[in-house]
């Protein structure tokens, strides 16, 4: 069984390496950056100062592009307020560096998924989290709070969530996993 989830791991960790290179997003942005590099052009023709635009044009490039929302204060990380690039960006750090997020309230948006170990029957939950070209996604596992929620309570599989909950980590025959703890499905 050891033996399957490793080479499923590296087969999996390989299709990212490889479905993850599209650069048509790079070129983009590239354009976008040229076409704002004519503001001092702009501004001398309107009668604004070129700092006034500049300044003007920062503020609402960081409000579309990396924040999609006000995050929420009530949460230490709020993948919720990131744009997609932002938040893969950000799932794929907690996942290499998971005991620097330990105990810290993590919000996050995504689709439900649904894994059933064969040998226990035991049914474990994530939220799966797409890059920005949908090609590849990131996700982490959760446990709704037993106190607000039952086993019914639990989304389906493909269903859109959006979750609050303490990150942590645990073992399980001789693995570490990664989890969501004590969540609570936002509306």
């Amino acid at each position: 069984m050891k033996r399957v989830n490793y080479i499923l791991m590296v087969g999996f960790m390989a299709a990212m390496l490889v479905a993850c290179g599209n650069v048509s997003s790079v070129a983009a942005e590239k354009s976008d950056i040229t076409e704002t590099t004519d503001l001092a052009d702009l501004a001398e023709t309107s009668g604004a100062s070129t700092d006034e635009t500049l300044i003007f044009d920062s503020k609402e490039q960081t409000s579309t592009d990396e924040y999609e929302s006000a995050p929420d204060a009530s949460v230490d990380l709020d993948l919720t307020a990131l744009s997609s690039t932002f938040v893969y960006a950000e799932v794929y750090n907690i996942v290499m560096e998971p005991l620097a997020y330990v105990g810290q309230t993590v919000k996050m948006e995504g689709s439900c998924s649904v894994y059933v170990d064969e040998e226990t029957g035991k049914q474990y939950y994530a939220c799966l989290i797409q890059d920005a070209t949908q090609c590849c996604a990131q996700g982490l596992e959760f446990v709704l709070d037993e106190n607000e929620y039952s086993s019914e309570d639990y989304p389906e599989p493909g269903d859109e969530i959006v979750l609050k909950g303490t990150f942590d980590t645990y073992d399980e025959n001789g693995n570490q996993y990664l989890t969501l703890t004590g969540a609570t499905l936002v509306e």
